[in-house]
């Protein structure tokens, strides 16, 4: 009684094991798994990145001190000053001076209590066209974060497909290593058999060694196949993050079957292709990022004009102000020129790798079509192999019990039907890889 309770509590355990599935990966796909973390990990030193440049814009805060006592001449001057740039490139300040004596570096003079002075300095043309270098550089990095966010999607689709991949190759090995296993008891079964009718005197004892030999030979076998199942569970294993023991303590490993998720229309799977894959995406932000470097550089054939307006006050003195310009504009224009050219030719290449790519997903995705076709009638085709394989297997087994077969004929009708079991398994395999191949062109997964 007591052993019927305890085999049924161990019934129990096992179905409250749950069935892992693909859905299951996700799980495990967090920032503490170095897989994942690597896939996605660079779009986060790009976001910080992005406040490097946007600190192009952080007010600052600049003071000064001059003390001089030459022989012939000193004097003393102190300042400080808040300045502030904006991103279309005019710059503001606000700030104190006081200047007393003989400056080294400029002609300020002001009074004992010093005085106030602001200032707005406006790039002309930059302001005209609403562009500038920090404005350029910022835009940049916010595309690049966004490049990367879309690469990171993209490493994580590779990384999702080769885990269901394999995956897939855990459960096809473990059925294959099952299917050993059901040949090396078929094997067993015989040699019951045959050691009764020796014991009889019905066959020769030779007939024991040759079973004794096919015995030895199908552990082999099963050995190889449970060592292969062990080696694609480790690799799968690696990828969790988690132990042998953990895994089997909470789930089962399905049986792999030929049920398969729809597919869209070829039409429509293409069009989502098109439409998802993160790897178009990334081009179209390189095309983006582009396009703001081709805006920078029209703006470079325009001459550099800048007026500062300076306005001071000072308690004794009162109000005074400096109107200022700067122009500064290349002849020749290479730089602009060369530069034009350059992009146009980037533009260009830009253009050619996405249609390259488009081209490239559109005839993987037609050609996976037509494989997951033939494989399924493949499959059906495998099915009546091996429904044949086990008829002619069975009727061997009778003719060795009536006597009239042999272990080599029944040993040939074994194997036949183990190699028709094991193509129809990988059958399935090639078909569940076929699907997960869809869904990765598509950007799905």
């Amino acid at each position: 009684m007591k052993v019927v309770i305890y085999v049924f509590v161990c019934f129990i355990f096992l179905e409250a094991k749950e069935l892992f599935l693909p859905k299951h990966i996700y799980i495990y796909m967090h920032v503490k798994n170095p897989f994942y973390y690597q896939a996605i990990g660079e779009q986060f030193i790009a976001k910080e990145k992005e406040k490097f440049f946007e600190g192009s814009l952080d007010t600052q805060l600049k003071a000064s001190y001059d003390n001089k006592n030459y022989p012939t001449t000193d004097g003393i001057y102190e300042n400080v000053e808040l300045w502030k740039p904006t991103e279309n490139g005019i710059e503001f300040s606000l700030g104190y001076r006081r200047a007393e004596g003989v400056q080294e570096y400029n002609n300020i003079q002001t009074g004992q209590e010093g005085e106030i002075i602001s200032s707005i300095k406006i790039p002309l043309f930059s302001v005209i066209n609403d562009i500038s270098k920090n404005k350029v550089d910022i835009q940049n990095a916010k595309l690049t974060t966004e490049q990367l966010e879309f690469e990171g999607k993209f490493n994580l689709l590779k990384l999702h497909f080769n885990i269901t991949k394999i995956y897939y190759q855990l459960l096809l090995q473990r059925q294959i290593s099952q299917t050993y296993k059901e040949l090396l008891d078929k094997a067993k079964k015989t040699k019951k058999f045959i050691s009764k009718r020796i014991e009889q005197g019905q066959i020769a004892e030779i007939a024991g060694i040759e079973v004794q030999k096919l015995i030895i030979n199908r552990e082999q076998q099963y050995l190889e196949a449970m060592n292969e199942f062990t080696l694609v569970k480790n690799i799968f294993l690696q990828y969790l993050g988690i132990t042998e023991t953990t895994f089997d303590k909470k789930y089962k490993i399905p049986l792999i079957k030929m049920k398969n998720k729809s597919l869209p229309t070829l039409k429509r799977a293409i069009g989502l292709a098109i439409e998802k894959r993160p790897d178009l995406k990334m081009i179209d932000t390189e095309m983006a990022k582009l396009s703001v470097r081709q805006e920078y550089n029209e703006f470079q054939k325009y001459p550099q004009l800048d007026m500062q307006f300076s306005g001071t006050y000072d308690p004794i003195f009162k109000e005074g102000y400096k109107v200022s310009f700067n122009f500064n504009f290349p002849l020749e224009q290479r730089r602009y020129s060369g530069m034009h050219e350059s992009l146009q030719k980037e533009n260009l290449m830009l253009q050619s790798k996405k249609i390259k790519s488009i081209r490239e997903i559109e005839t993987n995705i037609m050609n996976l079509y037509q494989k997951i076709k033939i494989k399924k009638q493949t499959i059906s085709l495998s099915k009546q192999e091996l429904s044949l394989a086990k008829r002619l297997e069975d009727v061997e087994v009778k003719k060795i019990y009536e006597g009239v077969s042999n272990l080599i004929f029944l040993n040939q009708r074994e194997m036949g039907t183990l190699i028709a079991q094991q193509k129809v398994l990988r059958s399935y395999y090639d078909l569940k890889v076929y699907i997960l191949e869809v869904d990765y062109f598509l950007g799905t997964l």
